[in-house]
């Protein structure tokens, strides 16, 4: 069994990057860490329209529960 810190649930890596704060670093979010935004960059490089589609992904959530 596992703790936390130790891989299991509930574990934390600020030095890894997260699928969740890479999306918050690409909207322009304050909680993300380096390796996140590092991630996000290497994302608008590669593609340059991302940060537009992840916008139209969160307007089409705001409309999908209002």
């Amino acid at each position: 069994m596992t703790g936390p810190g130790e891989g299991g649930v509930g574990s934390f890596d600020a030095s890894r990057a997260n699928v969740a704060r890479v999306y918050d670093a690409l909207l322009g979010g304050k909680d993300n860490f380096a390796p996140d935004r590092e991630v996000a960059t290497r994302l608008m490089e590669a593609q340059p329209l991302i940060v537009a589609g992840v916008w139209a992904n969160r307007a089409f959530l705001r409309r999908a529960v209002d």
